[in-house]
């Protein structure tokens, strides 16, 4: 952190440890706070994933209203360097640049009485909206079931299985009913009018939810944590749940004119997300040994979720914090037992 930033969030009540060096912040217009990215951080230049502690623009907005002493506090997102021709229209030059512009659309959306962009990225905003609102998507479904050889799993990897497969923790740590429909790996890739290699509008490949269970009419999203202390694991679920619910709820990204068409598909029981009315995005990471991100401590957690739940979708998307243990039993080469 330098320090610029930190006497800024000092003059505003925030103590954080690692702030990243590379999101410039400004306080010269008091409330407002403005929030400047790289272009690497928003997708317009060499690309960063967006869980990247440089990327993770809500979760640092979330953690900052969380602790601020300031209740009036605005946030201004804005990226060093854009024109409005960075952004001429149409499908985004790649999928980073793509998933950046529909997160600042739903953020802008859903907390607009916090958080604003900047003029210039709020021309390239609506144009992406424009974009959406004109054009026709399709989905990609998984293409196999998940593979089984649990010795070659990652921690991570293994834990998912692990939820996947064990009734006890599913009742007794998610809190799920007997005969909730459970997998893992749901892609949120998006095409535009066809599926193929040059059509996608947000990143493809591995691009998956860890792991989703469909509980009477909500599906709840996982973004799982094990040993990973991050905080882009807000910037995630925010934007997994808010995929879903565009998806596979409104089936029309942003309630406008573009539609969505979900691809057939029975792999990971992906024909049975159906007549789901509610998304709830799940931040789960384990309490013990290395687990939560040292700004995600448990009051802040709280706060932030009040924060988060206080969005404008009438309680379609709702998020919680969840948490589980890592205990030292030796399976597969790794010491993952909970």
């Amino acid at each position: 952190m330098t320090p610029k930033q930190r006497a800024i969030l000092t003059s505003i009540g925030v103590k954080l440890g690692d702030f990243p060096n590379s999101i410039d912040l400004d306080y010269s217009k008091s409330p407002k706070l403005v929030m400047t990215l790289t272009q690497e951080a928003a997708g317009f230049s060499n690309p960063i994933n967006m869980q990247d502690t440089r990327a993770c623009f809500e979760a640092w907005c979330l953690i900052i209203k969380a602790k601020t002493s300031n209740s009036g506090l605005e946030i201004e997102l804005d990226v060093d360097g854009i024109t409005v021709a960075s952004y001429p229209g149409g499908k985004p030059a790649n999928g980073h640049l793509g998933r950046f512009l529909y997160r600042i659309l739903k953020f802008s959306e859903q907390y607009a009485g916090w958080f604003q962009l900047s003029p210039i990225l709020d021309n390239l905003k609506n144009k992406f909206k424009t974009y959406l609102d004109s054009h026709t998507f399709v989905t990609s479904a998984p293409s196999g079931a998940p593979k089984k050889a649990i010795a070659n799993y990652n921690l991570e990897s293994y834990v998912e299985y692990f939820f996947c497969d064990s009734i006890s923790a599913q009742k007794d740590i998610l809190g799920l009913s007997s005969g909730t429909t459970i997998d893992r790996q749901l892609p949120v890739s998006l095409f535009d009018a066809t599926k193929s290699n040059t059509t996608g509008v947000f990143t493809g490949g591995k691009s998956a939810i860890d792991f989703w269970a469909v509980d009477g009419d909500t599906i709840n999203v996982y973004e799982l944590k094990s040993d990973n202390p991050m905080v882009g694991i807000i910037t995630e679920v925010f934007f997994y749940s808010n995929y879903v619910h565009d998806v596979f709820i409104s089936k029309s990204l942003d309630h406008g004119k573009g539609r969505v068409e979900i691809e057939d598909g029975t792999y990971r029981s992906y024909n049975k997300i159906i007549a789901v009315k509610q998304v709830k995005g799940i931040m789960l990471s384990n309490s013990n040994r290395k687990g939560w991100h040292s700004s995600l401590d448990a009051l802040s957690r709280t706060e932030i979720k009040e924060i988060m739940n206080e969005n404008d979708m009438s309680e379609a998307i709702q998020y919680e914090f969840l948490e589980y243990q890592l205990n030292p039993l030796k399976i597969g080469g790794y010491y993952i037992s909970l």
